[in-house]
């Protein structure tokens, strides 16, 4: 019998698959309205994760995110790099002028903003088609990963970070996301098939060391999730932590190969 919980997990999954497909198909407005939603959702629980991240440099971070994906879905990459660039100088001047603000930790507004929204505005640059080969791959290696490492087990693969993940998991999703990125490279694209096999490797292997990564904040920050808003999964950073490195891998593989 399956378990409440993974019930769940499975009911969120496949109503947050619906979302996103839908607005993949649309695209649009429609798109940019869940990319920035998500992002300073994703945002808003970064900065929970960042100890004495206060309530100006969470506001000053979010206005800054929506800026930022506005910008990068009207001029592109661009416009994405020219308000983080402003952000920084905005944070630094505030500091100057008003040493008593509450802004938290130096490092706190500009890595948010580099670590969800700049990284997810790629995704208003890209067709649906390849926004579904990344989603895919990440998906491919999470599901891979989590069988194949309750079903075997074995050693851990960082303990200190992520206690639970196993190399078999690790090699259970890497061998999921390569079957996935051959059977879409078979039908689509121009790029060869050892070019999807390098993608698919890549993608996997981005999207476990970004799993990684936020469980390390987790870890730092003493919490189990990043947050609730997702029944059975979380919070937004727990569903996206090894999609935003595989994005950025994607965008570097679409300038060396055929890739949609």
């Amino acid at each position: 019998m399956i378990q409440a919980s993974h019930k769940t997990r499975l009911f969120t999954a496949a109503v947050g698959l619906t979302v996103v497909g839908a607005a993949l198909l649309t695209g649009g407005p429609a798109l940019f309205a869940l990319v920035l939603a998500v992002a300073l959702a994703g945002l808003w629980e970064f900065f929970a994760l960042a100890p004495g991240t206060g309530g100006l440099a969470r506001g000053l971070g979010l206005g800054f995110g929506a800026a930022l994906l506005s910008l990068a879905w009207y001029f592109g990459p661009m416009g994405a790099l020219a308000v983080l660039l402003a952000a920084f100088w905005a944070e630094e001047i505030i500091r100057l002028a008003l040493p008593q603000a509450d802004l938290g930790p130096r490092w706190a507004i500009m890595a948010g903003l580099a670590y969800v929204p700049a990284t997810l505005q790629f995704l208003l640059q890209f067709g649906p088609t390849g926004t579904a080969v990344i989603l895919a791959a990440v998906m491919a290696t999470d599901t891979g990963a989590y069988y194949s490492g309750h079903l075997i087990g074995g050693p851990k693969v960082w303990p200190s970070v992520s206690p639970k993940k196993t190399w078999a998991g690790c090699a259970g999703g890497l061998g999921a996301a390569l079957l996935v990125c051959l059977v879409i490279g078979h039908f689509t694209g121009q790029a060869s098939l050892g070019s999807w096999l390098g993608l698919g490797a890549c993608l996997s292997l981005g999207a476990q060391m970004g799993d990684f990564l936020e469980s390390s904040f987790k870890r730092t920050a003493g919490i189990k999730d990043s947050g609730a808003i997702l029944p059975g999964h979380g919070g937004i950073l727990d569903r996206i932590d090894g999609l935003l490195p595989a994005i950025l891998i994607y965008a570097l593989a679409k300038t060396l190969a055929p890739f949609p």
